[in-house]
């Protein structure tokens, strides 16, 4: 019997969650203005840790389930630059100097080139080894141009100065700017830079994930829920008001629905530059073979090798794409008027970086914890989330 593509994506949901665990759980969202659907499968959380032992702690993941939203937080950069240009408060081609003279090693850089990742940037040391928020906040305002990309574009640094870029153009707060332009308009009452301490039960864990570092076995027990799993934000948020500019947003299913929504029928910018946001501004052929990486806007373009490529294969040449660490993507395609939105927990009691980059084969790795026990490596999911997930929606998409 022929599957349905719904039947598809339900299967491949069910495979990725209940019978292969590479993820807690997932919840998807997809559909145009007016059609669409969104259901979830799996878990926010598994275990608790409780006097040195792992317990049972499930609870499931809803469409108002509140999620760290990771890297899908430079939309929200992305869009309140925007704006700002749309009311004639900042330019694209204002060099950065013109805007904030914190930023005096990088004064010559373009709005448009941070925008765009043109223009490569590095601190003097890292920042999330940093002693203190203050401390990391003065890496981030000494920051320098970097050598220049040759294949890999995606950086959090262009987006990071982006965000005291905002607040200096628009004389407000960071977050003020993103909740009463963005958020409040759109109706999202589950998008936070803090989560209320009632939600927090309702809140996706990101603790106790496992990483293996130059050898080292290594368990973060210091995210619970509400607390941003990036590093850099959650180091820089320390004492200070969120989020950064590359990380650190909270929302739910339902409000990222909204987002699409909002941003296909013209309510948060024009028509006219919303067409330019996914447009490539870096990508090309390489003379060793292959090709540079592909960006636009604080997002990703489409590449024209699909493994490589994080816009869905549905989507076409204008898609705003952008993925989050903890197992989240959102795309949009301005020209379809479709969307398609995943948000997933890969970081809860999951091993997620073992081996380096992840292979893009389909297959499921564990490894040999120091505890004795097996755990699950998530890092896979960035290419299986394609196969099962990505694929099926859009051939959903494409008999709308």
């Amino acid at each position: 019997m022929t599957l349905s593509p719904r039947e598809r994506l339900e299967q491949g949901m069910r495979h990725l969650v209940n019978e292969r665990r590479i993820v807690s759980g997932i919840a998807v969202s997809y559909g145009d203005l007016t059609r669409g659907e969104a259901f979830c499968r799996g878990s926010i959380r598994e275990v608790r840790l409780e006097n040195g032992a792992f317990l049972p702690d499930p609870a499931p993941m809803e469409t108002t389930s509140v999620f760290d939203l990771a890297s899908v937080t430079k939309l929200f950069t992305c869009i309140a630059v925007l704006q700002l240009c749309e009311q004639n408060k900042l330019r694209l081609d204002a060099p950065i100097g013109s805007v904030d003279r914190r930023f005096k090693h990088i004064a010559d850089v373009t709005v448009e080139e941070l925008l765009s990742f043109r223009t490569s940037l590095q601190t003097t040391a890292r920042m999330d080894a940093a002693a203190s928020a203050d401390e990391a906040e003065a890496l981030l305002f000494d920051i320098r141009v970097g050598p220049p990309p040759v294949r890999k574009f995606y950086t959090d640094m262009g987006a990071m100065v982006l965000k005291y870029v905002v607040e200096s153009a628009a004389d407000r707060l960071f977050w003020d700017c993103l909740n009463d332009n963005i958020v409040r308009p759109l109706g999202m009452a589950r998008t936070f830079a803090e989560v209320p301490a009632a939600l927090l039960d309702e809140t996706e864990n990101c603790n106790y994930e496992r990483r293996i570092v130059c050898g080292e076995y290594l368990l973060d027990t210091a995210c619970p829920p509400g607390t941003a799993h990036d590093p850099k934000a959650r180091l820089l948020n320390t004492g200070r008001l969120a989020p950064c500019g590359h990380a650190g947003l909270f929302s739910s299913l339902d409000d990222m629905t909204l987002l699409a929504r909002g941003l296909l029928g013209g309510a948060l910018l024009s028509r006219k530059t919303l067409l330019e946001i996914g447009v490539n501004r870096t990508g090309g052929p390489l003379p060793g073979g292959g090709d540079s990486q592909y960006m636009g806007y604080l997002c990703y373009s489409k590449q024209p090798v699909q493994t490589f490529s994080e816009v869905p294969a549905y989507f076409g040449e204008r898609t705003i794409a952008l993925n989050g660490f903890t197992g989240n993507h959102f795309s949009v395609d301005p020209e379809k008027n479709q969307f398609m939105i995943l948000l997933a927990n890969r970081i809860h009691n999951r091993a997620t970086t073992v081996t380096g980059r992840a292979n893009p084969e389909d297959k499921t790795e564990t490894i040999l914890w120091n505890d004795g026990n097996a755990y699950i490596v998530s890092q896979n999911f960035v290419y299986t989330k394609d196969k099962y997930l990505k694929n099926h929606i859009g051939d959903i998409l494409a008999g709308y």
